[in-house]
């Protein structure tokens, strides 16, 4: 209800306004009956309902996610997805800076603490990037910092507890890190 449709012409109107440092990371579409899950860089997943999400003003500045998660200091979400059903998205797939790569059954993480749940385990001086909804059928592609990608089907990464620290996606060199994580589109 904050945006109107235009007739032809015109300049649009602002979507959001930042301010310094600030910067817009993410636009996620979501019904307010969706569940919000969001990922830290420590391996955690915190969950909140769409609604319990306070509303703002398009041209408000919003509120920091501090005051929505009760995330640990010094920890920044890197991941969020809107999941409209826990039984119908099948999987979810994570991957880390370190090239290692997790999939698991979405299911397990319907009942998640405020205090948040671990999704992965990681290694000392690793930290998760990426998260996605994906089918069973999906494939993945991951592309580092020094140009590589690598490109299969998410069966080759067989779906694991919530616990397990993944396996390795792709083989890096030297001071290489991944830079994306995607699900391609057909």
């Amino acid at each position: 209800t904050a945006f109107k449709s235009q007739s032809r012409g015109g300049r649009g109107v602002m979507g959001h306004t930042t301010k310094d440092e600030d910067e817009v990371v993410m636009l996620i579409p979501a019904r307010s009956l969706n569940t919000m899950l969001f990922f830290s860089d420590h391996g955690k997943v915190y969950s909140e309902k769409v609604y319990q999400i306070p509303d703002a003003d398009r041209t408000t500045k919003g509120i920091p996610l501090v005051n929505v998660l009760s995330l640990d200091a010094g920890e920044v979400v890197t991941a969020a997805l809107s999941v409209p059903n826990f039984d119908a998205a099948g999987y979810i797939t994570l991957a880390t800076r370190n090239g290692r790569i997790k999939r698991m059954a979405l299911s397990e993480l319907a009942a998640v603490r405020p205090s948040g749940i671990i999704a992965i385990g990681l290694e000392e001086g690793d930290e998760l990037g990426w998260a996605r909804l994906t089918n069973g059928d999906n494939e993945i592609i991951l592309v580092t910092e020094q140009g590589k990608a690598l490109r299969f089907g998410e069966d080759k990464v067989r779906s694991m507890g919530r616990g397990a620290g993944g396996v390795t996606g792709i083989k890096l060199s030297g001071e290489d890190k991944v830079t994306s994580m995607e699900v391609i589109e057909p």
